[in-house]
């Protein structure tokens, strides 16, 4: 005899195995259930604007750039589509890049040490293997990196995400900013290190009142991204689709078996940011399920969610 819980468990497989099954889903795939995109065509093509600014500050090296917005807005994305391309795409001879992780408890001489760790793997750079103990001694070294990267005429972009992890405690916090504004200050004639800055706008507001000279030296300050509206949303799901059913996405995909009532359902209900629009679409697929085991109706429609989410 099972249990009631197990009884649910099964109840939810069987129905979503064959709402998956009609709507003609391979391999077991459940769309829009990912928290990481399980593929990068799933992507939705948005922030170009911004992508184009922040290209335009890094062939420049006009200054520093932060982006901040509340979680789930899509930062990550964006951090990786600049790291991706600028490490290995047809371009990434003519840059360094450092990315800097985990940073709740960080101290300067941490951050300058994981700096010189990640511009390790450059064979143009000379890096010691061991660094000394004193972070004045260490930032030595940060500066003689900085002059091979000068004499070479190339720069260095330092990612650093969630920065609202160091947020939460003042002295990390400053001791994280200490650093940052330290190397972005290197270069003579132009910034050696340019600073590419994640985080929520709780960060934002603590750096601005902890260092007004690096918040000043923010090029692109605390930039924004895009929220999702109808179209974006329409094709994120015709996305997610395509990749449950194994098939290349095309303009014009249909978001079959979501309604345009449906998709303005989810729009309606989420607050525009890719994280919640794809959990929105996600109930809608959990509710067409439920509705498509209990009436054998495929379509999700506004009524799908009012009865089954």
């Amino acid at each position: 005899m099972t249990d009631t819980f197990t009884e649910a468990l099964d109840a939810a497989e069987s129905a979503q195995a064959s709402y998956g099954s009609q709507l003609g889903f391979t391999g077991g795939r459940t769309p829009f259930a990912a928290e990481s995109l399980p593929d990068t065509s799933i992507a939705v093509d948005v922030n170009q604007d911004l992508l184009k600014e922040v290209a335009s500050h890094i062939i420049n090296r006009a200054g520093h750039v932060s982006v901040i917005d509340k979680r789930g807005a899509g930062k990550t994305h964006f951090r990786e589509l600049v790291y991706d391309a600028l490490r290995d795409g047809p371009r990434s001879e003519e840059f360094a890049i450092a990315r800097i992780k985990e940073v709740e408890s960080i101290t300067t001489r941490r951050f300058y040490t994981r700096l010189l760790d990640e511009l390790q793997r450059y064979d143009y750079l000379e890096v010691p293997d061991s660094y000394p103990h004193a972070t004045d001694e260490v930032r030595s070294v940060v500066e003689d990196v900085a002059d091979q990267l000068e004499t070479q005429e190339r720069c260095c972009i330092i990612q650093v995400d969630q920065l609202e992890d160091a947020a939460r405690r003042k002295s990390t916090f400053e001791q994280l900013l200490a650093g940052l504004q330290s190397v972005g200050d290197l270069g003579e004639s132009e910034p050696v290190f340019l600073l590419f800055l994640f985080g929520t706008p709780t960060a934002g507001d603590r750096i601005d009142e902890l260092r007004e000279t690096l918040s000043s030296r923010l090029v692109a300050k605390h930039r924004s991204l895009e929220r999702f509206e109808f179209a974006e949303t329409e094709e994120l799901i015709g996305r997610w689709l395509a990749w449950a059913r194994d098939e290349e996405f095309t303009d014009g995909y249909p978001a079959d078996p979501f309604s345009a009532g449906a998709i303005r359902e989810v729009v309606h209900r989420s607050d525009g940011t890719p994280r919640d629009v794809r959990q929105q679409c996600y109930h809608g697929f959990r509710g067409g399920a439920e509705q498509y085991a209990d009436t054998e109706e495929t379509r999700i429609t506004e009524e799908t969610f009012e009865n089954y989410v």
